[in-house]
């Protein structure tokens, strides 16, 4: 029942048409193999696997595994109006930000070799009210058109169990461990990277009624990814098993 549900998400349509189709066929057929996979793997955890996985996340470039100096020593706080109604492309000292503007925009940010590693809608108006990531001196940053101003401040690395939309370290913005995430409202996913490994993908829903849980086991080293939300909690299995 939880899964038929999901087509109060229009902003989704096409993945829940393509998940609730199979959970309709899997009533009708012996499915096996690599759809059967998907179906279990979704309907036990929320975790989308497979070609759609993929699809959802795109090309994962090496560069999302940078992690930077997080003593800030050269970075500093920008504030301004955006030059062009076309938007515009920065480059800022290497740190650690939370990036932002108004009303709302596409933040999009790139490699050295002009290769995307991550693009979220970000603003007041609309999408997730900042972006934290590590930035490089030799990255991009493009603020899209949607910006009459933009904000970029320097953020402390502090360890928490509650994370915003960005890119965050495991060992260094959250402790290794299992942990049960869920969200209190909205729409969105948590993606976790892993060097050498396929990338993990976790479908999130807010609300008493829809609301979803999955439990992730985070390692030392890993990479988390929070899209399209503005936080996520992590509840540690410890905790949960003491109550």
């Amino acid at each position: 029942m939880r899964n038929i549900m999901l087509n109060r998400f229009d902003d989704k349509g096409i993945l829940t048409l393509i998940i609730i189709s199979m959970l309709l066929l899997s009533g009708c057929h012996n499915l096996q193999g690599t759809r059967s996979n998907k179906i279990t793997a979704y309907a036990e955890n929320y975790e989308i696997i497979g070609t759609t996985r993929d699809e959802i996340i795109g090309t994962v470039h090496q560069a999302i595994f940078t992690t930077v100096d997080r003593s800030n020593k050269e970075a500093k706080r920008t504030y301004g109006p955006m030059p062009t109604k076309k938007g515009a492309k920065l480059n800022i000292e290497t740190g650690r930000y939370a990036l932002t503007g108004y009303p709302s925009g596409n933040i999009y940010i790139y490699d050295n070799d002009d290769n995307l590693i991550v693009q979220e809608i970000v603003g007041e108006k609309a999408g997730v009210p900042t972006l934290t990531v590590d930035i490089d001196s030799t990255f991009s940053i493009l603020f899209d058109g949607g910006y009459n101003t933009v904000t970029i401040v320097p953020v402390k690395t502090e360890l928490s169990t509650e994370l915003t939309a960005g890119i965050w370290d495991v060992g260094l913005d959250i402790e290794p461990g299992t942990y049960t995430i869920s969200i209190p409202y909205g729409y969105g996913y948590v993606q976790i990277f892993e060097e050498g490994k396929d990338p993990q993908l976790f479908e999130m829903m807010g609300g008493e009624l829809t609301g979803s849980q999955s439990q992730v086991q985070l390692k030392e080293g890993q990479k988390v990814r929070i899209s399209k939300v503005s936080m996520v909690t992590f509840e540690p299995l410890s905790e949960q098993n003491g109550k």
